[in-house]
């Protein structure tokens, strides 16, 4: 896409009309428009004016806004939809500087990308206690293939399905094995980690991460992981384990949790991203004991040459890709592709 000068003059709005138009026109923008945001920021102007831009080609048939797609281009031959893979993604964390999801999403658009599709996000709300997904009014997009990210609740799988193109889900495993999927395999891995704190004299190795779910008995395999690793050496003790879901702010509250009952000798923790908030408490208790997280994010807040388990995010997403363009290209079958987490 050619991006403006930054020494041009600033916009107003009858000049970004004319400048996306200009874009359509010699189709710079063949089926999706980046988000408002992304545009805004590009002309130098605040969301408000750009979206009132926007509005005026949706008015004269230029473009059309779908609820939780996005902006498109309208086709007058009705091929657009035919170089668009939809990517399904739960909206709890921006996926684009998210420090895990960022690079799933990256390797995912480039493979798409230079195989001439056009990667369009949908982003999906849950409930912030359950994490069941708020679907009565939803409704998918029409794409030539469909990724989806992090997701395993069935009702929308159903959907999906029911679309009757080509998909793939990626990040977790599933518990149904006819769903095509890519996804971190954490066995060796966390294994690996427990038996590296067991020689280091930890016994008492806590874990927080999901330990239940409502809709995936699979979204538990790092808790599952860490209970066969350590019942190698000793008795699970239930007050080493806090149950919390994938959201950053949860991380401090597991910690404090587990203190509330016990002093572990080491942590492991199932996202990476809650590592800020359980390093915090544990500085403030002035207790310093082995943290290992399982994802192998980099983030400022942690130390680089710190324990982890890690995964191949890029590759994730870029695998997911390639499985989908071969079942686009010529219908070849999805099968489950499981990739192993490591420690180091």
């Amino acid at each position: 896409m050619a991006r403006l000068e930054k020494t041009m003059i600033e916009y107003k709005q009858p000049q970004i009309v004319e400048e996306l138009k200009r874009r359509i026109a010699e189709r710079e923008y063949t089926t999706m428009l980046p988000t408002t945001a992304v545009l805004a920021a590009e002309f130098g102007v605040n969301i408000k004016t750009m979206s009132k831009a926007i509005a005026q080609l949706v008015s004269a048939g230029q473009l059309e806004r779908r609820r939780r797609c996005g902006t498109m281009v309208k086709s007058t031959s009705g091929t657009a939809s035919a170089q668009l893979v939809e990517v399904i993604f739960e909206g709890f964390a921006t996926i684009f500087t998210h420090p895990f999801w960022a690079e799933i999403w990256g390797g995912l658009v480039e493979r798409l990308g230079a195989a001439g599709y056009h990667p369009v996000l949908t982003m999906l709300e849950s409930d912030p206690e359950t994490g069941l997904l708020k679907l009565d009014r939803f409704k998918l997009c029409d794409s030539a293939g469909k990724v989806v990210l992090g997701i395993s609740e069935k009702r929308l799988l159903d959907m999906v399905r029911a679309a009757k193109v080509p998909f793939v889900t990626a990040c977790d495993e599933l518990d149904d094995p006819g769903i095509p999927s890519v996804y971190f395999d954490f066995t060796a891995g966390i294994g690996a980690a427990i038996d590296y704190l067991h020689r280091q004299q930890c016994r008492k190795i806590a874990f927080i991460g999901q330990t239940q779910s409502y809709v995936n008995p699979m979204q538990l395999q790092k808790f599952n992981c860490y209970l066969r690793a350590v019942q190698k050496y000793a008795q699970i003790d239930p007050r080493l384990v806090a149950n919390v879901r994938p959201l950053t702010e949860l991380g401090a509250s597991g910690m404090l949790a587990i203190l509330k009952q016990t002093r572990p000798d080491a942590v492991l923790a199932a996202y990476d991203h809650q590592l800020p908030g359980i390093l915090s408490v544990l500085r403030e208790r002035n207790l310093e004991i082995p943290v290992i997280g399982c994802d192998g994010l980099t983030m400022p807040e942690l130390p680089s040459d710190r324990h982890v388990v890690s995964v191949p995010r890029r590759q994730c997403g870029t695998l997911a890709a390639e499985l989908l363009l071969k079942a686009l290209k010529d219908g070849t079958k999805i099968h489950r592709r499981g990739l192993p987490a490591t420690f180091r």
